[in-house]
C-alpha cells in the first residue's frame, strides 16, 4: 500500500480532479510511484473514493476536508459507483454503478447525434427528448450545432443546427469507448456534411462521466472542429451553440423554474445575450428540486462566453450571435470545452460555485 500526503487548500466532495502523477504534492509518497490503473484511496478522515493512474496522471473523485493531509492508495479491482459502457449498433448506454445514467446516441435516423436521455436518481429525464415535440424538435437533450457554416469555395450558410429540409448533416462514425473505474469516456468521430453531401468540416467529440454518487452527476464534454477541406466561416448566427442543453419541461422558467449566472443575474432578461462563466437552469421535477449547470472552460474562445438561454428550455453557450462570427483557417483546428452537472437539490447544496473554482483552478 502506497501512502503520500496532499495538503488540499478547499475542501472537495466527490469532486472530479486530475493530477499529474510527478506532481509536487505526490513528492512524499512513499515508497514507491503509485500503481498503474484503477485504485481506492482512503482519506484521513476515513473518507474513501475512486481514483485511476495512467499515462502519468492521476484521475480522481476526491472527497477531501480543507487542509486534509494523509492518503493511503492501494489497488482495486471495484470502486464506489463505477461507471460502465453497454455498447449497441447506434448508441453507447452510460450505467454509474447499476443504474442507467445516459446515453450516446448516433443513429443515422437523425441529423446529428445526441447525448440522453439523462436520468435522475428517481428514474426521470433531467434533459427533454420529445420526439413528438413540434416546438423545436431539433432540441435533443445534449447535441452539438452551429447554424450558419460557410465552407470557401464550397456550400455557403449551411444549417447545423435547425433541421429545415436542406439542413446540414453530423454524420457520426463508430462511437468508442473508454472504461477506467473512476470515469468513462464515449467519443466519436463525425463528418459535417451539407444536404447534398459536400464534407465541410471534421469533428471529434467526446462525453466523459464520473464516478460519483447518486443526485452529482459531472459530463466533461469536448467537441474539435477542424477545416480539413478549406476555410470555414461561422456566421453570427443566434441558432447556435456549440453546445446545447434543452432542460426537461418542468425546469422551464415559464413553467415555474428558474435561471441564474456566475454573476447572480437572474432570468432570461438579465441572462440572455450576458457573458458569464457559467449558467443554471433547474426547477422541480416530480417533486425533487433539480438543476443543470454549464461551465465554459477558460481555454474556450472569447472566454467567458455568452448564453443563449430561454426561458422556455433551452440552455446554449453563444458566442457566435453576440460577438459576430469568426474563421476556421484551413487545416486548423478549433476545440470547445465544457462541464455539465446535473444536481438534485439547489446549487448552494450542490455547491455549484465552489465546483466551479475547482474547475477553473
Amino acid at each position: 500500500m502506497n501512502q503520500f500526503k496532499v495538503k488540499m487548500k478547499r475542501g472537495l466532495e466527490n469532486e472530479p480532479i486530475v493530477i499529474a502523477a510527478d506532481d509536487k504534492i505526490f513528492n512524499d509518497m512513499l515508497p514507491e510511484k503509485l500503481p498503474e490503473g484503477k485504485l481506492l484511496i482512503v482519506t484521513e478522515s476515513g473518507k474513501t473514493f475512486p481514483a485511476v493512474c495512467e499515462d502519468g496522471r492521476v484521475t480522481m473523485v476526491a472527497s477531501l476536508r480543507a487542509g486534509e493531509t494523509l492518503l493511503r492508495a492501494a489497488s482495486s479491482d471495484g470502486v464506489p459507483n463505477e461507471v460502465r459502457t453497454v455498447k449497441g449498433d447506434d448508441r453507447v448506454k452510460i450505467l454509474i454503478g447499476d443504474r442507467e445514467f445516459a446515453e450516446y446516441v448516433f443513429s443515422d435516423k437523425f441529423c446529428k447525434p445526441y447525448f440522453g436521455p439523462v436520468m435522475t436518481s428517481f428514474g426521470e429525464s433531467f434533459t427533454r427528448l420529445d420526439f413528438e415535440a413540434t416546438e423545436h424538435p431539433h432540441h435533443r437533450s445534449v447535441f452539438f450545432g452551429i447554424g450558419d457554416v460557410s465552407l470557401m469555395d464550397g456550400p455557403s450558410h449551411v444549417d447545423f443546427w435547425n433541421e429545415p429540409e436542406g439542413c446540414g448533416i453530423q454524420r457520426s462514425g463508430e462511437a468508442f469507448v473508454k472504461e477506467a473505474g473512476a470515469y468513462a469516456t464515449v467519443s466519436a468521430q463525425s463528418l459535417w456534411l451539407s444536404h447534398d453531401e459536400v464534407p465541410m468540416l471534421d469533428a471529434e467529440s467526446s462525453f466523459t462521466v464520473y464516478a460519483q454518487p447518486e443526485g452529482l452527476h459531472t459530463v466533461d464534454v469536448k467537441l474539435t472542429l477542424k477545416a480539413s477541406y478549406g476555410r470555414v466561416t461561422f456566421g453570427a448566427t443566434k441558432e447556435a451553440g456549440p453546445l446545447g442543453v434543452r432542460v426537461a419541461d418542468p425546469l422551464r422558467v415559464d413553467n415555474g423554474g428558474y435561471m441564474t449566472n456566475s454573476y447572480g443575474a437572474e432570468g432570461e432578461s438579465e441572462c440572455w445575450g450576458r457573458a458569464a462563466n457559467y449558467c443554471v437552469y433547474g426547477g422541480r421535477l416530480s417533486g425533487h428540486d433539480i438543476g443543470i449547470a454549464v461551465f465554459d472552460n477558460s481555454k474556450n474562445e472569447r472566454f467567458p462566453t455568452t448564453w443563449h438561454i430561454r426561458d422556455y428550455g433551452l440552455f446554449a453557450a453563444n458566442n457566435l450571435y453576440f460577438r459576430g462570427g469568426f474563421d476556421i483557417p484551413a487545416g486548423e483546428k478549433l476545440e470547445y470545452n465544457y462541464r455539465i452537472i446535473f444536481f438534485e437539490g439547489s446549487p448552494e447544496e450542490a455547491n455549484i460555485n465552489s465546483r466551479y473554482i475547482v474547475y477553473a483552478g
